[in-house]
């Protein structure tokens, strides 16, 4: 029987051999909740595993009789006896032993690998008891009728010709005889021709003599059954069964390898395929764990290293798989491919360069948590039949000595970067490589020694060179480089050839963190004004430029920053680089180029104060962030936009654009060493003398939550009202800020309890929604609703109802995980684009989150519990504290939630009553968005 090349929680039911079990207890030991273990006097192991409810179960005896332990004159004769085993004993003829089992609409079957054959049978619980006499009677009592013997033995030669025929199975047998050279691993488990041939009935009973003992043998059970009356009926059937001398047979142990081994196998095949391995540990060593994540992440699946880089990127093999085969004795690391003829060296130099990377490159904390849980996720889901859960309970038994696979699990999970690159540097060596090649028998393929060893030289030192030093292993985006010039400024570069575009974007702290009352719209000036011309062009010149390109060029002003966007077709990266950094060293601000932006953002204000939500949002920043730079509107004040003259915007921006705070984010079809070349070349010579009043000479302090209910009024003759309820929130870097955006998930979208109850049951709005944005300093956190006057009251009373619901019940498990996935899912998506990752890496970088971010928002997202939604609700959620906003058509009268009841009161009786201010709205953009 051919084992697969798959991970080891399969290879165990397979192929694996078992370790030699030593106690010996009188009494059933309860090794978990249903699970007993318990070895009867004669040395037979019992494992029983109730499933209540469950209507199915399994049994399963499992005999130490391997290929492996066969002598050299038996070789196959395992395999032919669990052939043999069904055909007949003294009280049921041939066939009847399967169709005892079929008769109760059950499934009946055996397998053998190196280490152990196991006979099986699952079917209803009802029938379990002659599920056990059945496999007692097959196993003890077979007759091996010497004519069903000669018939069978024909069956069993028609299997090896099949297999002969196999190119897979074939380049298989020799590798498994290459990286043998003395373990019985290296003999095929069917045999061969001439020794299946040979055996008689004799030389069965012989073998059944030495090996189908009491301590040889392990009867697993589970399902619907009780341990009582199990161990009764196995203690009755198998008792009195001798126990044999009690020793496994010892094997020879294989020698280490001291040098590489390719061989060629030719044959009447029209496609090639390519089989290579490295010796590894047993399953009993620790790494055992680590090998198989490291398998998963080399080559199981299209997002494995091997299938993405020699399938998709270079198209040099039609399938290609890595798994690592952990038996009784040590195993080996193994990747399988098929390819043309004519890439069967570059294939296996390109592998070979993958399989050292690991080595010398950390693999991502991305790569290994999907690793991890795909490992995970496949074994537990093995777990879900009767059947599944036995052959785990049987193969831990035999490779551990304990069934339980916690600790293996525990192992999986605890799995690390450093634990990855320390086992493939103790066991990927150039010297113990063993590959090779099967090809059709016209073909060729370079064979010899001392090139191959050169092969394997060259891919080593590739991979050695593989992981530059601006190589940042924990980002949460792949293939992220980071610099730093001399004079200060940092480079960021995501190398991604998938689609020829490029985004740059150039960030320096500012915006409208950087501005006060009298230099409100600075920066809206500012970033409108860097790309209307340079030392060298005027504006339409400049505009031109970037057009023939099909580029765009242009400023951004947000929260927290200001800077230059830009994004090229790949080719034009170089150009679009050297206009961006034209902008960024010589803006011009030309006072007639000023005058002709001033009237536009003067009508942006204009359509602000005629958006009813911006109006809304506005007010609620101004009056919740008391005075603080949050508080400002992001377009700018009227004044400072129609008279601060072009010499004072050209100070502040000297102030802040410094090449000390510059970041420099690119992303795209781009070489990060060569991005790195062209920044130096315009960048690196740039040096700022100090500038009296530069970025951070001041402090600014959050502000204090509002002493009181704060309420905002804003009268207009309009259709709707439209409602703000918030309160301050978190900052970027709080802990708070992942269970506060699974509340204001859990709140929002169409499936969030804000649609559910208030438009969907109350039908109170046709617009609403919660928000929860952080910044530097301070964030904010509340709900938006656009309602019809006459349904005001209620409206507000139905916030504040799910506010204080919030606030006393802890969100449902569907619900919680639900709200995970929309955030998770939401952050991911965001970032499919090259300006997306550019820009996010260019914030990362900026707030000092790190490139790594990315993982530790995910791994935090999920790792929030209901309880901590709840603690942040309270925390942030204050009846005492919050700011209301209503803008357009008024009632005389507002209400807010108190508790358990509810009051129609005025507003001088629910807080301060603020006067709304006369500038134009803030939009409603989270204080760490950067808007373009």
């Amino acid at each position: 029987m051919r084992r697969q090349f798959v991970p080891v929680f399969f290879l165990l039911f397979t192929i694996l051999g078992m370790m030699t079990m030593t106690s010996r207890q009188s009494k059933a030991a309860l090794l978990a909740p249903h699970l007993y273990k318990k070895t009867l006097d004669n040395g037979l192991t019992l494992l029983v595993k109730e499933t209540p409810g469950t209507k199915v179960a399994t049994v399963q005896i499992w005999v130490k009789a391997g290929s492996a332990f066969e002598e050299p004159n038996e070789a196959g004769i395992t395999h032919l006896i669990e052939h043999m085993i069904f055909k007949g004993t003294p009280t049921r003829g041939p066939g009847e032993l399967a169709e005892a089992i079929e008769g109760v609409g059950g499934q009946i079957n055996a397998y053998t690998s190196y280490d152990y054959t196991v006979y099986h049978a699952t079917l209803s619980s009802r029938s379990w008891g002659l599920a056990m006499d059945v496999l007692t009677d097959a196993v003890l009592n077979s007759t091996f009728d010497a004519d069903e013997l000669e018939r069978e033995k024909k069956v069993v030669l028609e299997e090896l010709y099949m297999r002969r025929d196999r190119p897979g199975t074939k380049l298989f047998e020799r590798l498994m005889a290459e990286a043998y050279t003395t373990h019985p691993y290296r003999k095929p488990i069917i045999g061969t021709e001439e020794s299946v041939s040979s055996f008689t009935r004799e030389d069965i009973l012989h073998y059944m003599e030495k090996h189908y003992q009491a301590n040889n043998l392990t009867v697993v059970v589970v399902g619907d059954v009780t341990y009582q009356e199990v161990r009764d009926k196995v203690v009755k059937l198998m008792g009195e069964l001798a126990d044999g001398n009690g020793k496994s047979p010892s094997l020879p142990v294989e020698p280490p390898r001291t040098e590489a081994n390719l061989f060629v196998v030719k044959d009447d095949v029209q496609q090639s395929h390519m089989a290579l391995a490295f010796p590894v540990s047993a399953f009993a060593n620790p790494d055992t764990a680590v090998l198989d994540v490291l398998s998963i992440i080399l080559g199981q699946g299209q997002s494995s290293r091997l299938y993405h880089r020699l399938r998709d990127e270079k198209g040099l093999v039609y399938r290609i798989d890595a798994s690592a085969f952990t038996p009784r004795d040590p195993g080996l690391l193994e990747v399988t491919a098929t390819l043309a003829i004519e890439n069967g060296l570059p294939t296996l130099e390109n592998t070979l360069e993958e399989v050292f990377k690991l080595k010398y490159v950390p693999v991502s904390e991305d790569e290994l948590e999907r690793a991890k849980r795909n490992l995970e996720s496949d074994f537990v889901f093995n777990l879900e039949r009767m059947e599944g859960q036995a052959r785990v309970l049987g193969s831990f038994q035999f490779l551990a000595g304990d069934p339980r696979e916690d600790d293996y699990l525990a192992q999986v999970r605890a799995v690390t970067r450093e634990d990855i690159q320390r086992v493939a540097a103790k066991y990927l060596q150039t010297d113990s490589l063993i590959a090779g090649f099967l090809i059709p028998a016209d073909a060729t393929l370079d064979d010899n020694l001392d090139n191959f060893k050169a092969l394997i030289a060259k891919a080593d030192v590739a991979a050695l060179h593989a992981a530059p030093t601006s190589l940042v292993a924990d980002s949460f985006l792949p293939n992220m480089h980071r610099f730093v010039l001399p004079n200060g400024i940092r480079l960021v570069v995501r190398e991604n050839p998938a689609v020829p575009t490029v985004a740059v974007r150039v960030v320096f702290p500012g915006g409208l963190r950087g501005e006060s009352k009298a230099t409100n719209g600075a920066f809206a000036l500012i970033s409108d004004l860097l790309t209307k011309g340079t030392a060298k062009m005027s504006a339409r010149e400049l505009a031109v430029a970037v057009a023939d390109m099909a580029g765009d060029v242009r400023g951004f002003n947000g929260k927290n920053t200001f800077g230059i966007r830009g994004d090229f077709l790949a080719r034009y990266f170089d150009s679009g680089m050297g206009f961006i950094r034209d902008v960024i060293r010589t803006p011009s601000f030309d006072s007639a180029e000023a005058e002709k932006i001033r009237p536009e953002l003067l009508a942006l204000l204009k359509q602000q104060e005629d958006s009813l939500p911006s109006l809304a949002f506005r007010e609620f920043n101004r009056v919740l962030f008391q005075g603080h730079p949050y508080g400002l509107n992001t377009v700018g004040s009227a004044e400072v936009l129609g008279h601060m003259d072009t010499a004072e915007l050209k100070k502040m921006y000297e102030e802040y654009a410094r090449p000390e705070q510059m970041v420099i984010s690119v992303a795209g079809d781009v070489d990060a060493e060569e991005v790195h070349k062209t920044i130096v070349g315009m960048f690196g010579d740039w040096q700022v003398v100090n500038v009296a009043g530069a970025e951070g000479s001041e402090e600014i302090l959050p502000p204090d939550p509002p002493p009181s209910p704060k309420i905002v009024n804003i009268d207009r003759d309009k259709e709707q009202v439209h409602l703000i309820i918030g309160f301050l929130g978190a900052t970027l870097t709080s802990d708070d800020r992942y269970a506060l955006e699974i509340l204001d998930t859990a709140l929002s979208g169409q499936s969030g309890r804000l649609f559910t109850q208030l438009r969907d049951k109350q039908s109170l709005a046709y617009s609403l929604s919660s928000f929860s944005l952080q910044g530097l300093d301070t964030g904010s956190f509340g709900i938006y609703i656009g309602t019809s006057p006459d349904k005001k009251a209620e409206a507000v009373k139905a916030m504040w109802r799910e506010l204080y619901r919030v606030r006393e019940e802890p969100l449902g498990d569907d619900e919680l995980q639900r709200a995970k996935n929309v955030v998770v899912g939401h952050y991911e998506l965001g970032l499919q684009t090259h300006s997306a990752q550019a820009l996010e890496a260019a914030l990362d970088e900026t707030y000092g989150l790190g490139l790594d971010f990315g993982n530790r928002y995910v791994k935090s997202v999920e790792e929030v519990t209901a309880e901590q939604v709840r603690e942040v609700a309270r925390k942030y959620i204050q009846p005492d504290n919050y700011v209301m906003v209503s803008v357009g058509a008024e009632e005389a009268a507002v209400l807010v939630e108190s508790g358990e009841s509810a009051a129609i009161i005025t507003p001088a009786e629910t807080g301060t009553v603020e006067k709304p201010a006369q500038t134009a709205p803030a939009s409603k953009d989270a204080p760490a968005a950067e808007q373009e």
